[in-house]
């Protein structure tokens, strides 16, 4: 009989009880409520990173493959082989020989990006950039990348600045 009571004593010593059961959900819930809005923001502050840290290696590969192929490399979305201010698009990387804007004769593609979230948007005032053998951009080219977030999002877009000797910078911006 002791042996028994014994081992019922230690059989309810190894769980929970409903009550602690509840009170750790209530707490639990209560912590993801509060914190849900920030880890939203983190995740859009994430992509937005993330596709401006895309976007500027996508220039630098353009850039750096136009010189050592002495040759011209646009940077563009394409719809029907020419050059079009859709950023929002898939972006093309292609050897442009006659720095035309359009995917003609030999000229062939070398990466293509794809499209940004459609929430956010990215425009550039220019329809490409076009890298020359010597690393600067072709003609009127230079501007500002604008990558903007949601507005109820409230945080700061980003842009990526083009100089017209192809070299980039990104810093905040309040053009959203």
């Amino acid at each position: 009989m002791k042996f028994l009571k014994q081992k019922c004593l230690n059989s309810q010593m190894n769980g929970f009880s409903l009550i602690e059961v509840m009170t750790t959900c209530c707490i639990v819930s209560i912590l993801l409520a509060i914190s849900s809005p920030s880890y939203t923001r983190l995740l859009a502050e994430n992509e937005r990173d993330n596709t401006l840290s895309l976007l500027k290696t996508s220039l630098i590969f353009t850039r750096i493959y136009a010189i050592k192929n002495n040759t011209n490399v646009s940077l563009c979305p394409l719809l029907s082989q020419s050059c079009a201010k859709e950023w929002h698009k898939p972006i093309s990387i292609f050897v442009d020989f006659n720095s035309n804007q359009k995917l003609d004769g030999e000229d062939y593609i070398l990466k293509v990006i794809d499209k940004m979230n459609e929430i956010h948007t990215l425009t550039y005032p220019r329809i490409a950039v076009t890298y020359r053998a010597d690393g600067s951009i072709d003609g009127f080219q230079s501007g500002s990348f604008v990558y903007c977030l949601l507005e109820t999002l409230n945080l700061k877009g980003k842009r990526i600045t083009v100089s017209q000797t192809g070299r980039i910078r990104i810093r905040d911006t309040d053009s959203c």
